[in-house]
């Protein structure tokens, strides 16, 4: 079982569906971080909405990216498709937070002799790389397929089905 696990964990990172994925997400963090940093420390726009405005410029670069070059899913429009994307992503930011902050608690009573902010760095970067898998998923089965209702509404018809 670990083996057959370990195999489909390799099958998954060979996937060139998945590095464009990675790649088209490294392209989105750097429009973030530079967005960001260009328009509060060369155009006096205020920290947190330019670190906002960066990350919301993330979100449209990753969406187009992975809409143009990676997921091929023509059964509903792109607006439709935009609107999963970014509930995911917006998912994917709470999980990622509340799974750093968990991490940090144990990598805190693990590892006391380490500075707080290797501690932190460390957890952070955990988390987004766990989360990083679930973003993968749910794009490819979600945003760029039937969407969140669909799968919901034929779980609830099969909850009805066996009531009955």
């Amino acid at each position: 079982m670990i083996l057959s696990l370990a195999q489909r964990a390799i099958a998954l990172a060979l996937d060139p569906q998945f590095l464009r994925f990675l790649l088209f997400g490294g392209i989105a963090t750097l429009v973030s971080f530079f967005g960001g940093v260009a328009l509060y420390a060369f155009l006096d726009v205020p920290y947190a909405p330019a670190v906002f405005i960066g990350s919301a410029a993330a979100i449209f670069v990753n969406f187009a990216l992975n809409y143009l070059f990676n997921f091929h899913y023509h059964g509903r429009s792109m607006a439709a498709q935009f609107a999963t994307f970014a509930s995911v992503a917006g998912i994917g930011t709470v999980l990622t937070t509340l799974l750093a902050k968990s991490l940090l608690q144990a990598g805190l009573w693990l590892f006391p002799a380490f500075s707080l902010l290797d501690v932190e760095v460390a957890c952070h970067v955990l988390a987004i790389g766990i989360v990083t898998f679930y973003s993968f998923f749910a794009h490819k089965y979600l945003s760029f397929n039937k969407g969140i209702l669909a799968p919901l509404k034929t779980f609830a018809f099969r909850l009805l089905r066996r009531a009955k």
